[in-house]
């Protein structure tokens, strides 16, 4: 029996084991259909993917989640995804997604894979939950309702910390403690307006030539360039009056007495009291309510670095143009200064010879000694003539800034990210249809700057016998109420190149920032596309009408009978500066 038995023993672990492989065999059989039924449910349409599910994640981390599985991406063979999504593939696929005419940017995906506050726009909602849906309709549609509950959370997060921020900082909260330390920064706008600016470690630096041009250009600084001016124009009009020249008349022919004095210029009386205080006025108004107001909003509200009480995001936009305030200054200096004064007057002061060039105020002592001695002109052209360089300097300075607020709300509103951004487009339009007027402003009374000064240079080429008499001559000739037609001088003047110049710099830089403005405007249609720039043409050929106009003036002065009805006419176009949209001034 015991042999029986131990012969028998070995027979029943097997029978005992028996049922649990076959359990195992099973369990191994319920693993492979379900693997093979998790990989259909995986792949849809050729693509891998991964159902939507009612989680509390942000989008930054939902989207960075599926963006690293590979959420809509084709598969291989074994049916894993071909690899994770980038910012190039993920708007190459967006792009050729069937409907998507205009597609999409790359730096509004690339915002998506940023570490940042900003969300997705509506529209994009829609174009990614096909992507991550595989493009089947229901499965679409419930990542489409996920994606937006994922926005609401990121934007009541962000709202939150914006919210915590505020509270933080504001002197309400904490009115107990309201101390130098919380109105520091506030008080770094006002220090800066004086001859230095407060650095973070408390220390004092000297302003540089960009920060002390931007100070006599805005506030209360361009006021003291105004009274400076006037100063200036005063007392060159004393010393005119001292020295004779005040209303000095000479022969260039029998019969002719030409009127070249201090009060017959228009460059002395109509240029320092109407035209440059207009310009400095628009110029300052522009560049104040820019730094103020403007630049704070074409700024994301949860951008705290940029503020109306700190501007030292604006000084160092104008310091990165410190070569161009330099070359200003050396050009001016040097060639509309030191080349005009001691190259040609200098010379003909010595020589007693004109060699051709215009007899003005200046250079009367030579042919009229009696009046004006030639150290008193000597001395009188110098004085003159640096004023001359030095509006002609406030001219560049002007259209300068003009260029860099264009250039920094341009990388404001093209640099920021608007996708999901708290910054206002509408806001962004109306700021930039602003610097379109403030610019149109200050490019018409640059006209009008160099248009004054072709006139008078023009005159001293005529054979009329003063500048009223001249204008008067050629608007009766057109009417045929005056047989007498005005005449010219063997002379020549320089500054027919010079205005020539600045009125193609004027129009060149006011076409290239209506360019660049109008950039930004149809980069705000890919995110709303009820407001195209087509709706400002009304506006913008209008300026560019009068622009046109006062070009023509310029070029045409003196060359056609009637010329001074065209320059009656761009004067009263030229009132259409008074219209458009007000800036805030301070």
């Amino acid at each position: 029996m015991l042999a029986e038995a131990s012969l028998a023993a070995p027979r029943f672990p097997s029978q005992l084991w028996l049922p649990k492989l076959r359990l195992h065999d099973k369990i191994r059989k319920g693993a492979q259909r379900s693997a093979k039924f998790a990989y259909k449910i995986l792949i849809k349409n050729g693509r891998f993917f991964i159902a939507a599910q009612k989680s509390s994640e942000n989008f930054k981390v939902l989207f960075a989640r599926l963006a690293a599985e590979g959420a809509g991406r084709p598969v291989d063979r074994q049916g894993f995804a071909d690899g994770p999504w980038t910012p190039e593939t993920l708007t190459e696929a967006v792009s050729s997604l069937e409907g998507n005419e205009n597609g999409i940017e790359l730096r509004a995906v690339q915002t998506w894979f940023q570490d940042n506050d900003n969300g997705i726009s509506n529209d994009n909602i829609r174009w990614l939950a096909r992507i991550f849906g595989c493009c089947d309709p229901e499965e679409a549609s419930k990542w489409q309702a996920e994606l937006k509950a994922s926005k609401d959370r990121l934007t009541n997060q962000r709202r939150e910390k914006k919210r915590q921020v505020c509270s933080s900082v504001s002197p309400e909260a904490e009115p107990l403690r309201f101390a130098m330390p919380q109105i520091s920064e506030p008080l770094n706008y006002i220090v800066s307006t004086s001859a230095a600016i407060t650095t973070e470690d408390g220390e004092r630096r000297a302003k540089t030539l960009a920060e002390k041009c931007e100070w006599m250009l805005s506030g209360s600084g361009s006021m003291n360039v105004l009274i400076a001016y006037w100063l200036v124009v005063c007392g060159l009009g004393l010393l005119n009056y001292v020295l004779g020249t005040l209303s000095v008349t000479y022969s260039p022919f029998n019969g002719l007495d030409k009127q070249v004095g201090f009060i017959w210029a228009p460059t002395l009386t109509v240029l320092p009291l109407i035209a440059l205080p207009a310009f400095i006025f628009y110029v300052s108004d522009l560049n104040t309510y820019w730094k103020g107001v403007g630049r704070t909003k074409c700024t994301a509200h949860d951008v705290i670095s940029v503020r109306i009480g700190s501007n030292e995001a604006w000084y160092a936009k104008v310091n990165d143009y410190s070569f161009s305030f330099w070359g200003i200054a050396l050009f001016c200096f040097l060639f509309v200064f030191g080349f005009q004064w001691a190259g040609i007057y200098v010379p003909a002061y010595l020589s007693g010879d004109t060699n051709g060039v215009q007899i003005d105020r200046y250079l009367v002592t030579l042919v009229r000694p009696e009046v004006i001695s030639v150290a008193e002109a000597m001395a009188l052209s110098f004085i003159g003539y640096l004023y001359t360089a030095s509006y002609i300097a406030i001219f560049m300075f002007g259209l300068l800034f003009l260029v860099i607020i264009v250039l920094d709300y341009h990388d404001l509103c093209t640099t920021a990210d608007l996708e999901g951004s708290t910054a206002d487009t509408n806001q962004i339009r109306k700021e930039g249809q602003k610097i379109v007027w403030g610019g149109f402003r200050i490019a018409v009374f640059a006209l009008w700057l160099a248009s004054l000064v072709k006139l008078q240079i023009t005159y001293l080429s005529s054979d009329s016998p003063n500048f009223v008499t001249w204008l008067s001559t050629d608007a009766l000739s057109v009417f045929g109420a005056n047989s007498i037609r005005n005449g010219w001088l063997e002379n020549t003047s320089i500054s027919h190149f010079t205005t020539f110049m600045m009125m193609v710099v004027t129009v060149t830089i006011f076409m290239v920032c209506a360019l660049k403005i109008q950039t930004v405007f149809e980069r705000l249609t890919v995110y709303d596309d009820d407001y195209p720039f087509s709706r400002d043409r009304v506006a913008i050929v209008k300026m560019l009408a009068v622009i046109g106009l006062l070009s023509f003036n310029l070029v045409l002065v003196g060359r056609f009978t009637g010329f001074s009805l065209l320059v009656a006419a761009s004067t009263l176009a030229s009132l259409h500066v008074l219209s458009g949209p007000r800036l805030r001034t301070f």
